[in-house]
């Protein structure tokens, strides 16, 4: 198993369906989204980049609009703590709550960096 972030790129400010979580205004700048692979990593990130898929994640919403621009990967399972440690950086804040957390008690996954970091 290993943790994963992607750090994404949206150009331009939008508004965007996130499947039944709603629609919800993204300003143009940097994301970092937590996720996690139980399984083929190497796969996992070859998806999140591709622009031809099935959206089924909430993160396939927003990547259909905007793009990875780097991935760094983690050994290990900790997908919350991962999450957690980010929002307790400066600079990162909560676009969406429960974006990519539906599942577990985080109030997101996914993160916005005025400053790009």
């Amino acid at each position: 198993m290993a943790c994963y972030l992607l750090f994404v790129a949206l150009r331009e400010a939008k508004h965007i369906q996130v499947g039944k979580l709603g629609r919800f205004y993204f300003p143009s700048g940097q994301y970092v989204y937590v996720g996690r692979a139980k399984k083929n990593i190497d796969a996992r990130l070859r998806r999140h980049k591709s622009k031809e898929k099935t959206l089924r994640w909430h993160i396939d919403y927003v990547l259909a609009y905007a793009r990875v621009v780097k991935t760094k990967v983690y050994s290990g399972n900790d997908e919350c703590g991962l999450a957690q440690s980010l929002l307790a950086q400066t600079g990162f804040t909560v676009p969406v709550r429960k974006f990519g957390s539906s599942d577990c008690s985080c109030v997101s996954h996914f993160f916005y960096s005025e400053d790009g970091k």
